[in-house]
């Protein structure tokens, strides 16, 4: 197999790809502290609310059919400008109405976006991996997280007094012109024009044959259903049951990302100690049994001590962040390395089932909401990562 315009993995391109990948937090991420104010701006109830959000997944599902087969036809770089490009204007959009029915047309584009870029983003990352020999994809996903936790920080700054409009809007505009820039800088990953001899690329979209791993995918559904369902809800869970102020409930979600980051940037030194089977049973049970235990906790005493209840909730979700971490890296590594080299139609492929199912499993839970608490459904996803004992084991039983 052909192994094209491979390049040096310089200190420059390190740098450049992990701001893309802050940039990339901040921007998707960015809702996720202000569900309250996007609530009020759609005045819906939880399960509406709940179902337009999953929405998404359905851009998700059909940009996943095709996306790793643009981005190996037209480039990772362009990809990632046409991605992060969509992003900005769909999100802008997002907080600029009050119909639900154009809400939920956009969120649908939104999904589509978001799901190019991050095919591009990863499966470019995943070949300077195999390049470079050595394990980069989890720094990469810290940036992420930490420009996810900057979301928080401004959320909790702002969020008492400047608009969910103008916040987003603005921000929109600052991060796409710094991620244009960023995008600019990165070397090309795959040829703008593949030949027919190149084994590594798929020259047409009739080469494409979807295959799914159904045991890889389950497990990184499980792996990823608390930290989607965190992101929807855990900014109305300080805020609606635990009663915490607009501001003090952005911490909800902000310790949750404390916690994804911790993790990340501590992965490629905990994998030279156990292997990727431990420390995907270890994060299930991390994530699964510490949140549980925390956020049930907090809402028992609330009543009495809502200070010490408040510190037991920001515990739960800084373990379920922990639990979390390395799991997505983790399991993209797994899908990496079964590809064959064609890294961004592996990413597509382990991303699609658990988009459909996410999808599925968003609606519901949003009626779970509706019908019962936030609690319970966020209980209901950390009982998902507990399987993870089960399917740890498709990772490597070696450490790296």
């Amino acid at each position: 197999m052909k192994s094209f315009n491979k390049t040096t993995y310089s200190k420059s391109e390190q740098r450049y790809l992990s701001l893309i990948f802050f940039l990339f937090g901040i921007a998707i991420m960015s809702l996720a502290p202000r569900t309250p104010d996007l609530k009020a701006n759609l005045d819906i109830n939880n399960g509406t609310f709940g179902t337009l959000l999953g929405s998404a997944s359905i851009g998700s599902i059909i940009m996943l059919l095709i996306g790793g087969q643009i981005v190996h036809r037209i480039g990772a770089k362009r990809s990632m400008q046409i991605g992060s490009t969509a992003v900005a204007i769909v999100y802008t959009g997002l907080v600029n109405t009050s119909s639900p029915i154009l809400f939920l047309i956009l969120n649908i584009f939104a999904g589509a976006s978001i799901s190019i870029y991050h095919i591009a983003t990863s499966g470019h990352s995943l070949h300077r991996q195999d390049e470079v020999e050595a394990v980069i994809i989890p720094k990469l996903h810290g940036a992420w997280a930490v420009g996810a936790m900057s979301t928080s920080v401004i959320a909790f700054l702002i969020s008492n007094s400047v608009s969910i409009s103008s916040h987003i809007t603005i921000l929109m505009f600052v991060v796409w012109l710094l991620t244009q820039f960023c995008i600019n800088k990165l070397a090309p990953t795959f040829p703008d024009n593949p030949t027919s001899d190149d084994d590594y690329q798929a020259t047409s979209l009739r080469q494409f044959k979807f295959k799914i791993n159904w045991f890889l995918s389950l497990g990184f559904f499980c792996a990823t259903v608390l930290e989607f369902t965190i992101a929807d809800w855990a900014t109305l869970f300080g805020k609606e049951e635990l009663g915490m102020s607009s501001s003090v409930a952005t911490l909800c979600y902000l310790t949750c990302l404390i916690g994804l980051i911790v993790g990340r940037y501590s992965i490629s030194w905990a994998l030279n100690h156990q292997s990727e089977q431990f420390w995907i049973k270890a994060g299930g049970l991390t994530g699964g049994i510490g949140f549980i235990v925390m956020a049930s906790s907090s809402l028992l005493i609330v009543d009495n001590n809502k200070n010490f209840a408040f510190a037991l909730a920001f515990i739960g979700f800084f373990l379920a962040g922990l639990g979390c971490s390395a799991l997505a890296p983790i399991f993209f590594s797994i899908a990496g390395r079964l590809s064959n080299g064609k890294n961004a139609i592996a990413v597509a492929q382990l991303s699609f089932i658990n988009v459909v199912i996410m999808f599925i499993s968003r609606v519901v839970l949003a009626w779970v909401v509706e019908l019962t608490s936030i609690t319970v459904a966020l209980v209901i996803a950390s009982c998902a990562m507990l399987a993870l004992v089960y399917f740890g084991r498709i990772g490597s039983n070696q450490r790296q």
